[in-house]
């Protein structure tokens, strides 16, 4: 090793101070290969990017002093600061985030664990200290379970290179409208777990124009005043937003004026946690079109075959309620032809599992513009047996099947 080129000793070092594993306890791997020798320790000093990942715990003490050296080592390299800790311990010492401060227009990415009182702090910050920020995310923990309206700040209205944006809660919220986002110009949003009232959401979503994914959890208003102005409006069109993921919480009546604003014209993979009832399905049928590759459910209604049906070019299904009537339309070939990818998250009967696959590949036999699974993974019935004559039938075929032995009690599915 001594006599490695330090080319080579500095790709030895990149690969070991991974950001994901950096951080700034004793066990940091970007200290220990400063003790090793003197030439190590030029080397790792020498490599500026080595110390731009700077994590700070907010419960743990950290002389400010050594955040101090981290800034002064990577030089004029872009930062990525991240604050974390667990759920009761979300203030930084001032002191460290006064020093962080002091860097901050070099933050590419910026991750914050923070309550009230260091979130203002940051907020306070002049217009145009964020130019070099491409990735803000903001984990805020309130001191009182309620909603923070936070006064509306400039500080992030002139940040040209933000793209990312993540916003998440714990124990209470943020009112949005007081960050003064520029939507427009954001390609990623996640909401997270954070609570948006629907028609929250698509006044979000009407800024962001740009958007190419996004994520997010939406509640019914009950002013029904506010979501129904919607249908009155010009629909939301995101003509660049190709992945989509909702939480949704209860489902009203009213809730149609919500997925009737959207348009996807792109829309690629397509995530809805939430069971809904089987009146509620025309409410997401125009999201459902040629363009889906990627879909995950966690609904089962008498109508999913149908819907299954409005996307004949699915690549990718996750299913999390498996109906005995949905796998015989995957058998058949009939609903979405082009599957190759398919996951099953309740308990399904191993025969009956069996059955559709050997009836798909009966019906890819018979058309071509029918296609076998690649890989599917399930859950089987934990109080029946596994065909393994069958199993090993289906393997020699090409499928890569991953069975998961569920409960011991008999499931409900076939109902």
């Amino acid at each position: 090793m001594m006599n490695l080129p330090p080319e080579i000793i500095q790709t030895i070092f990149l690969e070991l101070c991974l950001p994901e594993t950096i951080s700034l306890l004793r066990e940091d791997p970007r200290l220990l290969v400063t003790q090793v020798c003197s030439q190590w320790r030029a080397i790792a000093i020498s490599m500026h990017t080595l110390w731009a990942n700077i994590r700070i715990p907010t419960h743990l003490p950290l002389p400010h002093d050594q955040v101090r050296t981290w800034i002064s080592r990577s030089a004029q390299s872009p930062l990525s600061v991240e604050f974390y800790g667990p759920f009761d311990y979300h203030t930084p010492p001032s002191d460290i985030l006064e020093v962080i401060i002091s860097a901050i227009w070099r933050c590419a990415s910026l991750k914050l664990c923070v309550e009230e009182l260091a979130l203002e702090r940051l907020l306070t910050l002049p217009s145009g200290t964020l130019r070099n920020l491409r990735h803000l995310s903001i984990k805020y923990t309130p001191s009182h379970r309620h909603r923070l309206i936070l006064p509306r700040t400039t500080t992030f209205q002139q940040c040209p290179q933000l793209r990312r944006m993540t916003l998440a809660r714990e124990g209470g919220g943020i009112d949005p409208a007081g960050f003064n986002l520029p939507w427009q110009q954001l390609t990623h949003l996640d909401m997270g777990s954070y609570l948006l009232y629907d028609y929250e959401c698509l006044n979000i979503l009407h800024q962001c124009t740009a958007l190419q994914e996004c994520s997010g959890f939406t509640l019914p208003s009950r002013d029904l005043q506010r979501v129904r102005a919607f249908s009155t409006r010009p629909l939301i069109v995101l003509p660049s937003l190709h992945t989509l993921r909702l939480a949704l919480g209860d489902i009203e009546d009213h809730s149609i004026y919500f997925f009737r604003a959207l348009r996807l014209p792109l829309l690629h993979s397509l995530r809805i946690l939430r069971s809904l009832p089987h009146e509620m399905l025309p409410m997401f049928q125009h999201l459902l079109s040629e363009t889906i590759r990627h879909l995950d459910l966690a609904w089962a209604t008498a109508d999913l075959p149908a819907a299954l049906g409005l996307v004949p070019n699915l690549e990718t299904l996750k299913l999390y309620d498996t109906r005995l009537k949905v796998l015989r339309a995957l058998g058949g070939g009939t609903v979405v032809p082009r599957l190759i990818t398919l996951e099953l998250n309740d308990e399904v009967d191993s025969r009956d599992l069996f059955d559709m696959l050997e009836a798909r590949a009966a019906a890819a036999r018979a058309d071509s513009g029918v296609t076998m699974f690649n890989h599917v993974s399930a859950i089987y019935s934990g109080h029946r047996g596994v065909d393994t004559a069958r199993l090993a039938a289906l393997r020699a075929a090409g499928v890569q099947l991953v069975l998961i032995k569920g409960y011991e009690t008999p499931s409900s599915y076939r109902t």
